[in-house]
């Protein structure tokens, strides 16, 4: 996955490069290395960004809305 694909998701998912990091659980300034292609995205990340792909729009857009109220870097399930 390059920076420019990563950037054509993010906008296909609504979310600018803030809510993606978070939805990916991403460090805001890892995801911008990410998009600018300056670090390779790793297997991890684009996997992560197929599944949610794969999901059907209804059930995706819901869990990025619950990603999206989550405190950054909060593990899932620890939240209220």
């Amino acid at each position: 996955m390059t920076g420019d694909e990563l950037k054509k998701v993010l906008r296909d998912w609504g979310l600018n490069a803030a809510q993606g990091a978070k939805v990916l659980c991403l460090h805001s300034n890892k995801l911008s290395e990410y998009l600018e292609d300056v670090s390779r995205i790793p297997c991890a990340v684009a996997f992560h960004v197929e599944a949610l792909n794969l999901l059907p729009a209804g059930q995706r857009e819901r869990l990025l809305a619950q990603r999206l109220q989550r405190k950054t870097h909060e593990r899932p399930g620890s939240g209220p």
